[in-house]
């Protein structure tokens, strides 16, 4: 199914969205339920790539990850 992701611990296939097209304040879901609020995006020179910073909701630490610009994740 294209369009889908499947999340460990969340039962089902989740829609899913590339990261080029995330704004500040989306909420992210990964496996088992974590999440994560986008705080910033930051394109890569090329493109292919975005380092988003990430605040987590479990500990409220911000974190970057780096991601292809095409890559699905979950939207909450």
């Amino acid at each position: 199914m294209a369009g889908t992701v499947k999340l460990r611990g969340i039962a089902g296939q989740q829609a899913g969205t590339a990261v080029k097209n995330l704004k500040i304040g989306d909420v992210l879901v990964w496996n088992y339920g974590y999440t994560d609020e986008v705080v910033e995006l930051i394109p890569s020179k090329t493109g292919k790539t975005i380092t988003a910073m990430l605040k987590s909701h479990q500990d409220g630490q911000i974190r970057s990850r780096k991601m292809g610009a095409e890559r699905l994740v979950v939207v909450a």
